[in-house]
């Protein structure tokens, strides 16, 4: 057998020392210790370099980028340097619940689950005081679900259902037939992921809350140089995006509430 972590876990970052803190424990305190962790550090500027380093466990491992690499450069340098069986990749604000990697883990191995490449759990979105403000809950059903009707239904919706990086875990030798993320795609970088990676197999759906996320994807693309988003863009996106958030959560409930009086 191999002697090399079961899972990788990666965390691309960026000016993340509100934030990644919290990160790494959550990680460190999963109920399956068998893991790597890459933290990739895409040339920050504050003190996210000397928070890593405070941690004193020889499953992480920092790698400092010598240029700003943007959100598509960064997160293939950590794809790229996982060694381990399974991959998550989570934003240096995200939350892993303490049960999340056993669970998936579980999912993924066993024989039933063969044709599955990747491995999805509910979540919650979170706040900047990591309050929950939103309680996500997916419109798919439990168990094995085929690659192409979620990427069908995503286009449906237009949205992505599935969810951030932070929900899946994925076999990492998909990678070479699915590729990494497209930089081409910056605004539906992980939907475009998850299409390419979901074009090899499907997808076991976990309604359990297995993991958490901050809702900063607008305030990320202002912070990295390589987009320079505006504050009036940032500002725009809002407005726009918080209509469409109310009205796909009270159709998903709504939806559900039908289901249940079936």
């Amino acid at each position: 057998m191999s002697s090399g972590p079961l899972i990788s876990i990666c965390i691309p970052a960026y000016n993340s020392e509100h934030f990644i803190g919290s990160t790494l424990q959550s990680v460190l305190h999963q109920t399956c210790p068998n893991f790597e962790v890459i933290v990739t550090d895409d040339h920050s500027t504050d003190r996210t370099i000397s928070l890593v380093r405070k941690f004193n466990d020889r499953r992480i491992r920092l790698v400092e980028n010598q240029a700003n690499l943007g959100i598509a450069g960064n997160w293939n340098k950590a794809l790229s340097l996982a060694t381990g069986k399974y991959v998550k990749v989570m934003g240096a604000d995200d939350l892993l619940y303490p049960d999340c990697l056993h669970c998936q883990i579980e999912a993924l191995e066993k024989p039933a689950n063969a044709g599955a490449v990747l491995a999805v759990c509910n979540s919650d979105v979170i706040n900047a005081n990591g309050q929950i403000v939103l309680h996500r809950r997916s419109r798919f059903p439990s168990g094995l679900n085929r690659g192409k009707e979620l990427i069908r239904n995503c286009v449906r919706w237009g949205a992505n259902l599935i969810g951030e990086p932070v929900v899946g875990l994925f076999k990492r030798d998909v990678l070479s037939k699915s590729g990494m993320f497209d930089p081409a795609n910056p605004y539906v970088i992980d939907l475009a992921f998850w299409a390419d990676l979901l074009k090899h197999g499907d997808a076991f759906m976990e309604q359990r809350r297995l993991a958490a996320y901050t809702r900063s994807f607008f305030r990320k693309m202002r912070a990295d140089p390589f987009y320079r988003a505006t504050l009036a863009d940032v500002v725009s996106g809002y407005f726009r995006a918080f209509p469409r958030c109310i009205l796909r959560n009270f159709l998903i409930k709504l939806r559900a509430g039908a289901k249940g009086t079936n």
